[in-house]
């Protein structure tokens, strides 16, 4: 699966799936290849509802607005139950039903039904918003307790009693010496100024600081110290009769973890099919259809390839195919767009069970238990998990070899295998007999799927196996000295604008040829030397005949 995503480029459309919430994204990052044709229908006709929600809400975008900004106010919560929850825990509790139950305000009766999005916490509520809080704030407030009221109130009292005896002690001594504290906790003053430090010791404390000053420090009277006592008492008693507060809240919150459970399964659903139809509605994608038997393409994107071409000013051909074998061999010259085909199929697939819509016109498919991809560009011996002492002395096409061995081992289920370019790197004649037997072996294995690209002509046509071409260079009037002069960039537009990115049978599956060389065209296009091309035609279409003209 990861070396068939890195192939078809498939974290380029996953990382705009962009859930709102935490469940989301933690569903998100959880999410595998789906196989069960049912749970696909359940999550498509949740994005079907999510984006008909989209098309209702452009006529009211401060209403769209909110229903983010409620998705993304929604905290996680603790769903374990525990004795007592602290107040942090309780806060988050708040902040997730105000905003769950606001999210269920905003969304019509049957959207609400379809995702569970019903709020049914109101007593709840009520509990948690006592004394004069916010919708998204929580705090122990007086009015939860009798008894907290009262020794809070208490508490006031002693503050008052202990700020005015500072404050008279602040005024004896700027009336005696003229030092004023403010909020600080000492001051250096002069020796001088100070006096006597034995006639201060009623209202200061002194600590000699160098030859010159002396730190000084407010000293508290006795009847503060008894005010600061009681104060400490007090503060016992008001976290007794918080704790009494937060275990009566916390039972209740208790009792509610069900149903917050089922809030969090029912924002999860909701974000995810809100999430997945702002993807489709941004680029286009379309609900894909399953059935059995063959692929089928029409107006196929690849993404990435769309994207690029958008880029350079070039012009993006979309797919369309039909896959009705067990393996399809697809030929094609350097830069023809045969790994494109591949890719878009790939992408395609991915999306679809992956759970998201698709780029395309229409895209009918069945689904697969496993994928494969074997060729150019796979991940090294060391990425596939294979020990640096196994991999060891294998060539590219050794390790591509054992690649395919290993895949094998998947083809008793649903595969979709892709080659590309596969036993490339061995010599044109041992190429074309590997890859003749490996599609035989993989076209009389029910339940897979392969795609072959290649540009050895020599394979075997065997029965089962559909054989595809690229159509290639248009050459009607083509001249290959047309970009001389030009630069590189230049070239490759005329390349592209030359180059029809179309599927067709190939020749040779319906009795003709290959044709004229598009790689030797190609390379005429990019500069190479007119007579080194003029040479290769001559090789290509008369072979060894041509050495000795």
């Amino acid at each position: 699966m990861r070396a068939l995503a890195a192939y078809a480029q498939f974290g380029l459309i996953w990382d705009r799936f962009l859930p709102e919430t935490p469940f989301g994204r933690a569903a998100k990052e959880a999410l595998g290849p789906l196989s069960e044709a049912r749970e696909l229908e359940r999550i498509w006709n949740e994005t079907d509802a999510a984006i008909a929600l989209l098309r209702e809400l452009e006529s009211d975008a401060a209403r769209q607005s909110r229903v983010q900004h409620h998705l993304k106010r929604l905290p996680r919560t603790c769903v374990e139950a525990r004795p007592c929850y602290d107040e942090v825990e309780i806060f988050q509790f708040k902040k997730f039903l105000h905003n769950f139950k606001s999210l269920a305000e905003l969304l019509d009766p049957a959207t609400r039904v379809l995702f569970g999005v019903e709020y049914a916490s109101a007593a709840l509520e009520k509990q948690l918003d006592q004394g004069r809080q916010s919708a998204e704030s929580f705090y122990v407030a007086d009015a939860y307790s009798e008894a907290l009221a009262e020794v809070r109130r208490e508490i006031r009292e002693a503050d008052a009693a202990i700020q005015a005896l500072q404050a008279r002690r602040a005024e004896e001594i700027q009336a005696r010496w003229g030092f004023e504290f403010g909020a600080k906790a000492f001051l250096l003053v002069s020796r001088e100024a100070l006096g006597r430090p034995e006639e201060a010791s009623d209202l200061l404390r002194v600590e000699p600081f160098d030859e010159t000053k002396v730190a000084i420090r407010v000293q508290g009277s006795a009847e503060e110290f008894l005010w600061q006592e009681r104060r400490s008492a007090l503060l016992t008693r008001e976290r007794a009769a918080e704790d009494a507060v937060l275990e009566g809240l916390s039972e209740a919150l208790r009792r509610e973890l069900p149903r917050f459970e089922r809030y969090q399964a029912a924002v999860t659903r909701f974000d995810l099919a809100f999430a997945r139809a702002r993807l489709a509605r941004e680029h286009g994608l379309i609900r894909p259809i399953l059935a059995s038997g063959a692929i089928t393409v029409t107006g196929g994107r690849f993404l990435p390839c769309e994207e690029a071409c958008r880029g350079l000013g070039t012009e993006y051909v979309a797919l369309d195919a039909t896959f009705d074998q067990r393996a399809t061999v697809i030929f094609g010259s350097n830069m023809g767009g045969k790994t494109v085909v591949l890719k878009t199929l790939a992408f395609l697939q991915l999306c679809v069970q992956m759970g998201l819509y698709t780029p395309a016109t229409a895209f009918s498919t069945t689904l697969f238990q496993h994928f494969h991809y074997l060729g150019e560009g796979q991940a090294a011996p060391a990425a596939q998990g294979q020990s640096s002492q196994a991999a060891q002395g294998l060539s590219g096409f050794g390790f591509e070899i054992r690649s395919f061995v290993e895949a094998a081992g998947d083809f008793g289920a649903p595969t979709l295998v892709l080659f590309d370019e596969f036993a490339r790197t061995t010599n044109s004649q041992e190429a074309e007999a590997i890859l003749s037997a490996v599609v035989e072996w993989v076209a009389a294995r029910p339940g897979v799927v392969a795609l072959f690209s290649t540009h050895f002509r020599g394979i075997q046509r065997l029965p089962g196996v559909r054989y595809l071409r690229m159509k290639g260079l248009n050459r009607e009037g083509l001249d290959l000295n047309l970009a001389s002069g030009e630069d590189l960039a230049t070239r490759i537009r005329l390349i592209d604008q030359r180059m029809e990115y179309h599927l067709v049978p190939d020749g040779d599956s319906e009795g003709g040829g290959p044709g004229a060389s598009d790689a030797i065209a190609v390379a005429g296009l990019l500069g190479l030397d007119d007579a080194i091309t003029r040479r290769a035609t001559e090789f290509f279409t008369h072979g060894p005949r041509a050495i000795q003209e």
